[in-house]
């Protein structure tokens, strides 16, 4: 498991002003993606997306690992949360929170899927 971040999402409930406030901050570009209400996030090279219509109001982080499954097990055996894994065209994921509540999510490349 590398925990290195991989990428990160900005929830927006206006991706307006969520453009213009992070575009003109960074010059970072956003476009939609293949995903309806769902912008990417383009900086020297994609690592984001902000989901349309999230008012949860804090960027959730995700952390590499090299086996979905038993990071998602590992999760729950330490006292956190985790919903199963969900794939999608570039590999998994998972939402997690850790034992205090903290959330955050796991991913794992599609090449690099046991």
């Amino acid at each position: 498991m590398s925990g290195q971040v991989t990428y990160f999402e900005l929830p927006s409930s206006d991706i307006g002003a969520t453009r213009r406030f992070w575009g003109s901050l960074f010059g970072w570009t956003f476009y939609e993606g293949n995903v309806p209400g769902y912008s990417m996030i383009q900086g020297p090279e994609p690592m984001g997306g902000s989901p349309h219509d999230d008012s949860s109001r804090h960027p959730r982080i995700f952390f590499a690992v090299d086996d979905i499954t038993a990071a998602v097990a590992r999760v729950r055996e330490l006292g956190g949360t985790a919903e199963d894994p969900v794939s999608i065209p570039s590999g998994a994921y998972a939402h997690c929170t850790d034992d205090q509540g903290v959330e955050f999510s796991l991913s794992q490349q599609a090449g690099d899927q046991q």
